[in-house]
C-alpha cells in the first residue's frame, strides 16, 4: 500500500498516474476536494479512459500539519511519497514556508517511523543544495552553506531535508530527490500558467541566468525507480539539461509560434520592474509577482550533474525540446476545448 502527499499538485498528479499505470494500490492525501479535478485533467492527457485509473485511487482528506490525521492515514502503509510542499521565493512567506516544508516534513517523518513504513521518498529541490563556488557542475556532494543571499524557500527545503536525515538516523529507510526546474505537460496547472500567458502575449524580456530543467514525467518515473530499488540513505538530483532561461523561453515561443523574447532584463530594468510590481501590489492588495529575490535567482548561472541518477536508474531523459513541444500541443488543445464550450 502506497501513500502520496501533495497528490493534487502538478508533480503529485503525474506520480499518481505513474503508480496507477503500474497497478499499484494507492492512497492519496488531499486538503481541498476542488483540486482533485486537476488529477483527472492530468490523467486525461495520457489515457483514453482516465476514469478507470482514477477510480483506483483511495482519497483521504488530511493535512501534513495535523499530526493526528496524518498518522491515522499511515495505517498499513508500506511506501510513502512526500510530494507536498510550498514553492515561493518571496521572503514574506517565510513563516508559511517553514510551517509546511519543515514542520510538515517533520510530522511526516515521525508518522512514518511510528507506523513502521518500509520506505519514504522525499521530494526536495535543487534549491536545497546551495550554490557551488566553482564552475563545476553542482552534484549531490555539495554541502549547504548558510548565506544571507539564500531564499526563504531554499532554507525551508534544506531544513526539510534535515528532518528526513534525522529520520534516517532513527532507522527510517528513505531516499531524497532534488528535481531541477520541472516542466512539461500540465505546466499551466501551476506557476507556469502565467509564464505561458505572457509568452502568448509576446513576452519581450528574458532573465540572464541559467539552470537545470527536467520533464515532470521523468521526475515521477525516477521517484518510483528509486523507491522500488535498493537505494537508501541517499539523495539524487533529477535534472535533464542545463540551459539558459532564454533558451527555455525560446522553446516555448517557438512551440506557440510567437516571437522570441529579445531583450535581457538588465539590473536597471529589473529595479523598475520590482518598483512597478510593488506599486501594483499596494493598489490591488495582491502579492507582487516579482521582487529583488526572484530577479537575483533568475540571473544566477546554475548547472547540475545528473550522473548519479542516470547510473542508479539507467534513465534516458526526455529532451527539453520534446518536453516543451508535447506540453504546448496539449496546452493549445486544452485552450481550444475551453474556448469552444
Amino acid at each position: 500500500m502506497i501513500l502520496v502527499t501533495g497528490s493534487t499538485g502538478y508533480l503529485g498528479a503525474h506520480l499518481l498516474l505513474e503508480l496507477t499505470q503500474a497497478g499499484k494500490t494507492v492512497k492519496a492525501i488531499y486538503r481541498n476536494s476542488n483540486r482533485i479535478s486537476l488529477v483527472r485533467s492530468v490523467f486525461s492527457y495520457y489515457e483514453p479512459e482516465p476514469q478507470q485509473l482514477f477510480e483506483k485511487i483511495e482519497w483521504i482528506q488530511s493535512d501534513i500539519l495535523d499530526y493526528d490525521s496524518l498518522n491515522a492515514s499511515m495505517k498499513k502503509i508500506n511506501q510513502v511519497y512526500h510530494v507536498a510542499g510550498l514553492v515561493s521565493f518571496r521572503n514574506s512567506n517565510r513563516k508559511k514556508l517553514n510551517s509546511i516544508n519543515v514542520k510538515g516534513t517533520a510530522n511526516l517523518v515521525n508518522a512514518c517511523i511510528e507506523n513502521g513504513v518500509d520506505k519514504l521518498c522525499h521530494v526536495s529541490s535543487i534549491a536545497a543544495l546551495g550554490v557551488a563556488e566553482s564552475p563545476a557542475l553542482t552534484d549531490e556532494k555539495l554541502i549547504w552553506k548558510q548565506s544571507d543571499s539564500a531564499s526563504a524557500y531554499s532554507r525551508s527545503k534544506f531544513l526539510g531535508e534535515m528532518e528526513v536525515w534525522r529520520g534516517i538516523h532513527e532507522g527510517l529507510n528513505a531516499v531524497i530527490v532534488n528535481p531541477s526546474v520541472i516542466t512539461g505537460p500540465g505546466m499551466w496547472l501551476g506557476p507556469g500558467k502565467e509564464l505561458l500567458s505572457r509568452v502568448q502575449k509576446g513576452l519581450k524580456y528574458y532573465p540572464s541566468g541559467s539552470s537545470g530543467y527536467v520533464d515532470v514525467r521523468d521526475v515521477a518515473r525516477v521517484m518510483v525507480m528509486l523507491t522500488e530499488g535498493t537505494q537508501n540513505r541517499e539523495r539524487f538530483i533529477i535534472s535533464s539539461e542545463n540551459i539558459t532561461h532564454r533558451r527555455y523561453l525560446n522553446l516555448i515561443a517557438d512551440a506557440l509560434d510567437k516571437p522570441r523574447p529579445s531583450r535581457v532584463i538588465s539590473p536597471a530594468l529589473g529595479k523598475i520592474a520590482v518598483g512597478a510590481e510593488f506599486l501594483r501590489s499596494v493598489i490591488t492588495g495582491l502579492p507582487p509577482r516579482i521582487d529583488n529575490q526572484t530577479l537575483r535567482i533568475a540571473a544566477e548561472n546554475l548547472a547540475y550533474s545528473n550522473d548519479k541518477v542516470r547510473e542508479a536508474t539507467g534513465i534516458s531523459f526526455i529532451s527539453l525540446e520534446e518536453s516543451v513541444k508535447t506540453a504546448i500541443k496539449l496546452y493549445l488543445k486544452e485552450q481550444g476545448a475551453t474556448h469552444s464550450r
